[in-house]
Order: structure tokens, then C-alpha cells, then sequence
């Protein structure tokens, strides 16, 4: 078990430069923080780099994950540099380094549901839209290019460990939308002028729920694709809900008309 405490540490300096965006797609490796986030990493077979603790909790978090049987690369951080790499205000004094899981095109087109997230920006909305998908077990995310980050510290803490369970498609052009269509998908849109109350839509069989961007909605390439327009109806003059929200109603309306 290594002990750091230099800052000129090597190690230390690539642990940090994680916290960028680029450089975690271009590592494939990404951090995770706290007892619970890491326990959920582990039991979902996650392929983890290293595990780094910190030194004034070394004691309780080798205890707790039984780590003295060597089976992961566990690295101590002395509390200076531990205070330096941590992204939540309240440690719980460990942080895990994982693999990126290459899920890129494996699309699953037999019956069931995907969530379309086309440019969401907001970390949180994302990370609920990921709690959502593997409440109702759903097929997988798309995510298209322009969206909040996925490996975003706030997106994975709001994911509550779901983010293991869920396959995360991201892709690059709209045009790949095509092959969905061409395997019997239909399209579903949440869009609050629309004639159809989501109920009275099927929405068993094969289904996209495309959500779009908290402030301009569905792009224009989205809905360039045949689909279906879906509104949820609302009282007191509201247009409209919270995406993540929306999402989930209409999600959960699938899996009362399947009876699951």
C-alpha cells in the first residue's frame, strides 16, 4: 500500500487531472467519491483502477472494504493532498478511479425503451434520467453530443450508483438515429401542445422517449425523424414540467400499461 504526499507526485497529478473533461475521455478513467459510491462500483463487477483514502481514515475505510486481501491497487493520500482531489464538501475520506465502459453502438433493438437525451445541460436532471432508466429498466440511454458531460461529478453522485446498471450510448451525429427507426422504433416527444395526453398513447413494443434541452426543448434534427407528440396535462396554467421529471411520468406510464 503506497503512501503520497508530495504534491510533484505523479500519480497525484494524473488523480487531478481527472477533474477535467477532456482528459478523462482521453485516460477512459473517471473518479468516484464515498463509502456507498465505491460499494456500488465494486458489487457491479466495475473495473477499478486504483482506490485512494485518505490518511486519517485509513484505519475504518480498510476495516470496512476488508482491503488488506489486495485485491484492488489502494494508494493512501496524506489529508493536504486528499483535501486537494475530493469533490464533496464532507468526505467520507475515499475515492475510486475507474474505466470509461466502452458501450459505444451496442444497441439492443429487441422490445423495450431507450431514453433519447438530446443536449441536456443540467447535472442533475441527468442523473435522475439515469435513476429513471434502470427504475424501469430500460434498454439504455442515448446520449447525443452537445449533453452534459456523463462522467460530471454532480451527474454520477445524482445517479446514486445507478450508473452501474445501465447501458450509456453516446453518439455523434443525429443520423444514427436511423438505424432505430429502420428496426420498428416509434419516437415518443413530450411536447405541451400536443393533441394526445400521454396515457391515452401506447407506448409498449419499442420505444424512444426523447427529452430535450432545458431551455430550447427537442431540436428541429430530432423531430426531422417520423415520431409521436405526447403532452402531460397540467393545472394552474403551467406549460410545462422539469425534464427529468417529465420523462419519469411518461416512463412510468410504460410500465403501468405493460403491468410490470
Amino acid at each position: 500500500m503506497n503512501y503520497i504526499s508530495s504534491l510533484e507526485n505523479k500519480l497525484f497529478k494524473e488523480i487531478m487531472s481527472l477533474k477535467v473533461r477532456k482528459n478523462r475521455y482521453k485516460s477512459k478513467l473517471y473518479l468516484i467519491e464515498g463509502i456507498r459510491f465505491v460499494e456500488e462500483a465494486i458489487k457491479n463487477n466495475c473495473e477499478i483502477n486504483y482506490v485512494i483514502i485518505s490518511e486519517s481514515k485509513k484505519d475504518y475505510i480498510i476495516d470496512r472494504f476488508n482491503f488488506k486481501d489486495g485485491l484492488f491497487n489502494v494508494i493512501v493520500f496524506s489529508d493536504e493532498l486528499f483535501e486537494k482531489v475530493k469533490q464533496t464538501e464532507k468526505t467520507q475520506g475515499i475515492i475510486a478511479c475507474l474505466k470509461i465502459r466502452d458501450t459505444f453502438k451496442k444497441f439492443d433493438f429487441n422490445e423495450g425503451i431507450y431514453f433519447l437525451i438530446d443536449k441536456i445541460q443540467d447535472p442533475g436532471n441527468l442523473g435522475t434520467i439515469i435513476r429513471t432508466a434502470v427504475a424501469v429498466n430500460a434498454l439504455g440511454i442515448i446520449l447525443i453530443k452537445g449533453s452534459v458531460d456523463i462522467y460530471n461529478d454532480k451527474v454520477l453522485r445524482s445517479t446514486m450508483g445507478s450508473i452501474f446498471k445501465i447501458n450509456i450510448n453516446f453518439i455523434e451525429s443525429y443520423l444514427e438515429l436511423n438505424e432505430f427507426i429502420e428496426n420498428d422504433f416509434k419516437l415518443v416527444i413530450a411536447d405541451a401542445y400536443s393533441d394526445n395526453n400521454y396515457y391515452h398513447v401506447d407506448l409498449k413494443g419499442k420505444i424512444i422517449l426523447a427529452i430535450g434541452n432545458e431551455g430550447n426543448g427537442i431540436s428541429d434534427e430530432v423531430k426531422n425523424f417520423p415520431h409521436i407528440k405526447v403532452r402531460i396535462p397540467m393545472c394552474n396554467d403551467l406549460e410545462s414540467l422539469n425534464v427529468a421529471q417529465a420523462l419519469s411520468i411518461i416512463a412510468f406510464e410504460r410500465v403501468r400499461q405493460l403491468d410490470i
